[in-house]
């Protein structure tokens, strides 16, 4: 019976081990995002933003580093429409996507 409660501790532990493990690579995620200004970025990815942003609001700017490539996703709003606009450094649009949430 003590053999039981024994390997159920065990394995609780465990689990809690994993879960603990993988909220902090979580958040080890989180820390590699850098908040930045339009007036922060390369004048290549100002411009690509500024044209794909439709004369819309840039709300923020976040630059990360994403397979070894440092990538800028931009929140802009757009007719009322929020979209996010992810552009690499050399300015190329990576991605345009309209929430549809809001």
């Amino acid at each position: 019976m003590k053999r039981r409660y024994i390997m159920l501790a065990i394995v609780l532990a465990g689990a809690g081990l994993a879960v603990g493990i993988g909220a902090a690579a979580t958040q080890q995620l989180g820390e590699d995002e850098v908040a930045v200004s339009i007036d922060q970025v390369p004048a290549a990815v100002k411009a690509a933003l500024l044209a794909h942003a439709e004369g819309g609001t840039i709300n923020e700017i976040e630059m990360e580093t994403e397979k070894g490539q440092v990538v800028y996703e931009a929140e802009v709003v757009i007719n009322g429409k929020e979209v996010d606009i992810e552009v690499a450094a050399d300015g190329t649009v990576l991605g345009k996507e309209a929430d549809d949430d809001k």
